[in-house]
């Protein structure tokens, strides 16, 4: 076989891996456009209610709940002994799920990697939950609230209990090591990870399961919670 053949091969080879990469961004493009059509849009918010959060950065959404109320308590799970710092003020707690390679390996910018983000994507891999303690600080950005009934709230609550992995007793089992701050730690999730299963699509099952009005497929931080209403400055 000539050079002149296999460069040939190579080339045409290329172009056929290029059109099919194309055409499978087109095709992901074309569901998160068609994603954004709304489910559940009956509802109303609760006017006495529990207050839930989507927490949305450029690449990742959380759901930042109540610590503690009448429907949940979720001390005991997520005990403070869990956390490198004093959480004792905490009022809310932020959960994010999420690719565990991903989410406790690249520490920064400047440890992501390409094989990483290619296996998050295209492969099923391993998933953690994050959780950060907050208290009732100033606001904070990319966030959006809404009021849900406590029937609701309860249905929220077991989408995110649900991804806990727990061990026979029920406790949810922390990774050692990975927290980033004081007030943060890892757990070890159900689930697998990939592009068509993003930690987006994790907090928009959530917010579906609690009857709240969301796009019926999330993969993207903002369409999360595109139907939620900003705050109003005052």
């Amino acid at each position: 076989m000539s050079r002149r053949t296999i460069r040939g091969r190579f080339a045409r080879g290329l172009l056929r891996g290029c059109q099919t990469l194309f055409l499978l961004l087109a095709l992901y493009l074309l569901a998160v456009i068609v994603g954004l059509v709304p489910v559940n849009n009956d509802f109303a918010p609760a006017a006495d209610g529990v207050e839930v959060t989507v927490a949305s950065s450029g690449i990742h959404a959380d759901l930042v709940l109540p610590l503690h109320n009448e429907t949940m308590d979720w001390r005991p799970l997520l005990p403070a002994g869990d956390f490198a710092g004093d959480v004792g003020r905490a009022t809310r707690v932020a959960f994010g799920w999420g690719n565990k390679e991903f989410y406790v390996d690249t520490r920064t910018h400047d440890d992501l990697k390409a094989g990483t983000v290619v296996r998050a994507l295209f492969w099923p891999s391993a998933t953690c939950v994050h959780v950060e303690m907050w208290d009732d600080g100033a606001p904070r950005p990319g966030t959006r609230t809404v009021r849900v009934s406590h029937d609701q709230y309860r249905r929220l609550v077991e989408h995110v209990l649900g991804t806990f992995r727990r061990d026979g007793g029920g406790r949810c089992s922390p990774i050692k090591g990975g927290a980033y701050g004081a007030n943060d730690a890892f757990y070890h999730a159900t689930g697998s990870y990939h592009a068509l299963n993003t930690c987006n699509c994790w907090v928009g099952r959530g917010l579906k399961a609690a009857g709240v009005r969301t796009g019926w497929f999330t993969p993207l931080p903002k369409t999360v919670s595109v139907y939620i209403p900003a705050a109003r400055a005052d």
